[in-house]
């Protein structure tokens, strides 16, 4: 962590203590801190937040929901470990405490890169040294930064995976994006079913050029594009006209997941 003399361990109020001038993560959810708060009132804090002084007061280096868990519980002073720190030191430890974390979405990982790369004028090969994540990782993750704003959406709040963000994103028409990524987030879709997706509607542009290069209409049939999603017991692409409700409750829909997979694995094992 950051410093460059003796640490110093001591109580501060948090009235003289400022929060980072610049999150790397994008949000801290009011429902997180509720939680950190409640482990902090039955277990203590368990370990100091990481400050640094400024014109006679304190920065947060590490430990911003900490912070926010002691106001949350109207507590006036917390443990500190006051430390002298310059800007670079300040910037890699803050993106060094929020990648230990494991609830990170692909976008504030992405940030936390980002900010590294832009701030410190660091390549990935540095980064991926500095931090001991992989290239390929960082790599990945940077990408989602040039990602339309909905794909960065759905990968933050979880509603589709990297993968399926990936595939979706390699559409050559941004209309036809936006329309796959919206079906993704409503029903959920695997890998492949993202991967059918975009090389349907690929065919669809081919066999349209084709037909234009001979005369006939120049307009990209989007709705004749075949559309899939995943089966929800063995997972396969189906395309949509073929997918058949049975509406059932939780209990019902467990009991009929957990028999079929018994069937699929007795026919695998057959």
């Amino acid at each position: 962590m950051a410093g460059g003399g003796k640490a110093v361990f001591r109580h501060i109020s948090l009235e003289k203590i400022d929060r980072p001038l610049e999150g790397s993560r994008l949000e801290i959810g009011s429902e997180e801190i509720e939680e950190l708060a409640q482990s902090i009132k039955e277990r203590g804090l368990l370990q100091p937040i990481l400050v640094t002084p400024r014109d006679g007061r304190f920065e947060i280096v590490a430990g911003d929901r900490r912070y926010l868990a002691h106001e949350k519980l109207g507590l006036k002073t917390i443990e500190a470990k006051v430390v002298e720190s310059d800007a670079e030191s300040i910037i890699l430890d803050r993106a060094t405490e929020n990648l230990q974390r494991e609830d990170l979405s692909p976008l504030e990982e992405g940030v936390i890169y980002g900010g590294l790369r832009d701030k410190m004028g660091l390549t990935v090969a540095e980064i991926s040294k500095k931090i001991r994540k992989s290239p390929g990782r960082i790599e990945r993750r940077l990408s989602v930064l040039r990602m339309p704003e909905s794909f960065q959406k759905a990968l933050h709040y979880r509603k589709v995976s990297m993968a399926v963000a990936e595939e979706l994103w390699s559409t050559p028409d941004a209309a036809k994006r936006e329309y796959f990524i919206e079906l993704a987030v409503e029903h959920g879709i695997t890998q492949a079913v993202a991967n059918k997706w975009v090389n349907e509607f690929k065919k669809s542009v081919r066999a349209q050029g084709s037909r234009a290069e001979g005369g006939g209409p120049s307009s990209v049939p989007f709705e004749n594009v075949p559309i899939y999603r995943a089966c929800d017991l063995c997972k396969d692409p189906v395309e949509y006209k073929n997918v058949v409700e049975l509406r059932v409750c939780e209990a019902c829909a467990g009991a009929i997941k957990s028999a079929m997979s018994e069937t699929l694995e007795k026919k695998g094992g057959s």
